[in-house]
């Protein structure tokens, strides 16, 4: 991924955030917060378990991260900005991005349902090429 992650505005850049959201920067695929603080502690020895879990909710909300279903288990992966899906292996874990989308286009949702929608997400869990 070539874009910079950032916090949204107004909040501030702690060591402990920048720690995380380095952290996140260099995940190759998914992770857990477990497996992110483990990391962003070797940057920054004092992050709590705590303003991990809280920094990984505002890159949430903000779409620097995504939440995938897991198997029991809270997994994310980084976003980039554009309008963009998942595909997910349920063999290796690994996710790919494509910008396909099979959602009904805007126009069709408000001619079929009255429904404007705002946004949607679509992640497609199956088996990658490398798991066939």
């Amino acid at each position: 991924m070539t874009h910079e992650l950032s916090l949204p505005d107004g909040v501030r850049a702690t060591s402990q955030r920048r720690a995380v959201l380095r952290a996140v920067g260099e995940s190759a695929g998914s992770f857990t917060v477990a497996e992110l603080h483990e990391r962003a502690r070797r940057l920054e020895p004092r992050l709590g378990l705590a303003t991990t879990y809280r920094t990984v909710e505002l890159l949430r909300a903000s779409g620097g991260v995504h939440p995938l279903l897991g198997e029991g288990r809270h997994t994310y992966v980084r976003c980039r900005p554009e309008h963009h899906h998942h595909l997910v292996c349920t063999s290796c874990g690994g996710v790919e991005e494509t910008e396909l989308c099979a959602a009904p286009s805007d126009a069709e949702l408000q001619r079929k349902h009255g429904f404007r929608p705002a946004a949607h997400e679509l992640d497609i869990y199956g088996t990658c090429g490398r798991c066939t």
